[in-house]
């Protein structure tokens, strides 16, 4: 999502954005066809033969070279391959684990091992026959060596699977492909809103998530509201509501998307990680861990203390900004969506930012560094706006008319800090409009507010600072404000 596009370069514009809507490249799809002359490029569990083990490989965190290994089926990540076949007909095996960003690699009579380099020694050639395959490294002549069942066992016991010479009778050099077929598409909303004449993308999870590129397709049911290319890429063109849907294969997903000129539409709660404008439900086994503290990072409903969101206000207010103004993370990585980079900001996403994190590779990660203490220059340097640096200004006296101000110069919301001495307690909200502009007495204005305490939108999406869950249940006022942050770019 971006900022709002001012009238007069509606125009060019326009023009840049329909520039670069494009489609989604082709990619080959999974296939479990055993007349297939070769094996096509998909996601497949690799068994040997012989034992009826899986080829599975450590993270290069805990073994320096990432070596392959043979194991039982456990379903995760790193048994999955995605197995990608070249021009030339040669194939690159990527464990899905670590970012699928780790290639196999042969060499002669060595335990094959990780290479973060897709070069000569990470090429295989894999032969058909019957219903198995015969894999060789590609540079050492047809069939010259094979991968085999290695004589070697790692220290948690673990056989290693290596290059051998070839035997064409060998069972441990026979192995089975079996697909791993992609069984649910899903978009990380049920509904949400952008800003007119914005442009973004859209995306889809496919589970099992695979790091090769699925042919994902979208389209908009009204173009005349959301445009929307093939790829994901969309432009909002009118107000209203349109569904978006994304289909892959046989699976269908959608999401119905209102396209809003107000200024700021974003509401990020702290306790409800469904209904509010944040993708948090498949973040209930990511924990992170600070000054011996280690907790969930987020729960629905209020908590007390028990995962880290629950304090997150300030964080919240910070993503609910950067959203507004159409911010991007340019580095990081989210699970959720499989998505590097150019991310959404959402408390998640600012988080990763805040903590110094790029993101777990599985759901059941531990990301260490405090996720809530807010460092603004560590999110901001890992935030744009159009390519754009992200600054923050703090102004230290709070009156209505001061607030009026900084939202005439930054439609998007500015963050309020409130502070409660008495009772120990602080608080931020993000303020969005003046309700009364036209009021002359500066003392009368009243804002609307985006408030993170709340766990019903009827009491922090978007509603009068008198009726946010913050004034009636907190007891928070005006005269309790102490400083407003803005972000410019």
């Amino acid at each position: 999502m971006k900022r709002p596009v001012a009238q007069r370069i509606l125009g060019s514009a326009m023009a840049f954005v329909l520039a670069f809507l494009g489609t989604a490249p082709q990619t080959f799809a999974a296939t479990s066809d055993k007349k297939a002359k070769y094996l096509e490029s998909g996601v497949y569990r690799i068994k040997n033969q012989d034992t009826g083990l899986y080829v599975d490989a450590y993270d290069v965190a805990y073994d320096k070279k990432g070596s392959a290994y043979l194991s039982k089926e456990s379903g995760e990540s790193g048994q999955d391959f995605y197995v990608q076949r070249q021009p030339d007909g040669t194939y690159f095996l990527y464990p899905q684990s670590e970012d699928g960003k780790y290639a196999l690699s042969s060499s002669s009579g060595d335990v094959v091992t990780k290479n973060s380099e897709a070069g000569k020694t990470e090429k295989f050639d894999i032969y058909p026959s019957s219903k198995t395959y015969t894999i060789c490294p590609a540079y050492s002549g047809e069939k010259a060596l094979a991968l085999d069942v290695s004589d070697k066992t790692s220290r948690y016991d673990d056989t290693y699977v290596s290059m051998n010479k070839y035997h064409a009778n060998d069972k441990g050099q026979k192995w089975i492909f079996e697909p791993v077929l992609s069984t649910g598409l899903t978009m990380a909303y049920e509904k949400t809103t952008v800003k007119l004449y914005s442009t973004g993308n859209f995306y889809a999870t496919v589970a099992p998530y695979n790091y090769g590129e699925h042919e994902i397709k979208w389209a908009s049911a009204d173009s005349s509201i959301l445009l929307v290319s093939e790829s994901g890429r969309y432009c909002a063109l009118s107000e209203g509501s349109t569904l978006v849907t994304a289909t892959c294969g046989e699976m269908i997903a959608s999401c119905t998307v209102i396209v809003s000129s107000v200024s700021a539409f974003t509401w990020y709660s702290q306790h409800n990680i469904y209904t509010s404008d944040w993708d948090g439900s498949e973040l209930g086994n990511i924990y992170f861990s600070s000054g011996g503290v280690r907790r969930k990072f987020a729960i629905d409903k209020y908590n007390t203390g028990s995962d880290w969101i629950n304090d997150g206000c300030y964080l919240c207010s910070v993503a609910m900004v950067l959203k507004n103004m159409g911010a991007t993370m340019t580095s990081g990585y989210d699970f959720r969506s499989g998505q590097r980079n150019n991310l959404m900001p959402d408390p998640y996403t600012v988080a990763l930012a805040n903590s110094g994190n790029y993101g777990p590779t599985t759901s059941k990660a531990v990301l260490y560094g405090n996720p809530i203490l807010v460092s603004l220059s560590n999110i901001l340097k890992r935030f744009t706006v159009r390519g754009k640096a992200i600054t923050s200004t703090t102004t230290g006296r709070v009156t209505a008319k001061a607030i009026k101000e900084a939202l005439d110069m930054h439609p998007e919301g500015v963050i309020v800090y409130f502070s409660q001495p008495s009772r120990g307690r602080t608080h931020y909200i993000v303020f969005t409009r003046c309700i009364n502009p036209e009021e002359k007495n500066p003392s009368k204005y009243r804002f609307e507010v985006s408030d993170s305490a709340s766990y019903d939108p009827e009491r922090g999406d978007h509603v009068p600072f008198e009726q946010c869950i913050s004034y009636t249940a907190q007891g928070y006022r005006l005269s309790q404000a102490r400083s407003i942050i803005a972000f410019n770019s």
